[in-house]
């Protein structure tokens, strides 16, 4: 192939030399290079990949923000009602999370009845979250408040009830044992 272009050049020498280049061509093509690798062009051009974190970034803050704002919306709504009941609500419910937390270990051990416990829960919650959707609606605001904390009281004794019980199979699983060994 190569010696085709080679032919191809000598067969066409005189019509490639009939064009002469302009004397300042090279300099013009100097010229050229330099603006293109000039500071303030790279500045202007800006990265995709740069723009895709900027959004992802915006974006995350934004979803943190109104998780946030959703959160801690309800809470500021009680605090209007009534200041005692908003720091009961979340003492009761830092209270419930870790009790639930607790609770959760168990799963692995006894999963039906981790089951069972944790679908009791679920009622209880469901109906604390209707009464925090009821809310800011309520003719009786601070009834609403009130039965909230009951619902919150309620679910600790049932997870301390359900702690204790577990401690209590746990106890029986652990003589249980060592009682066959004795035997």
């Amino acid at each position: 192939m190569s010696k085709r272009l080679e032919d191809f050049i000598r067969e066409n020498k005189k019509d490639f030399d009939r064009f002469n280049a302009p004397a300042d061509l090279w300099s013009k093509i100097e010229l050229q290079l330099q603006n293109e690798n000039s500071p303030l062009k790279k500045e202007r051009v800006v990265k995709l990949s740069f723009l895709l974190k900027v959004a992802a970034i915006v974006v995350i803050m934004l979803s943190i923000t109104i998780s946030l704002w959703r959160y801690q919306h309800p809470q500021t709504l009680i605090s209007s009602i009534d200041p005692e009941l908003a720091k009961q609500q979340v003492y009761y419910t830092s209270l419930i999370e870790v009790k639930r937390s607790e609770l959760k270990r168990t799963e692995k051990h006894e999963p039906e009845l981790y089951k069972t416990f944790a679908s009791e829960l679920k009622k209880m919650d469901l109906n604390y979250q209707q009464l925090k959707q009821e809310l800011p609606v309520s003719p009786n605001q601070e009834q609403t408040v009130i039965a909230m904390i009951k619902n919150l009281e309620v679910q600790i004794q049932v997870l301390n009830q359900q702690l204790h019980i577990i401690q209590q199979i746990s106890d029986l699983k652990k003589h249980g044992n060592n009682d066959r060994k004795i035997i």
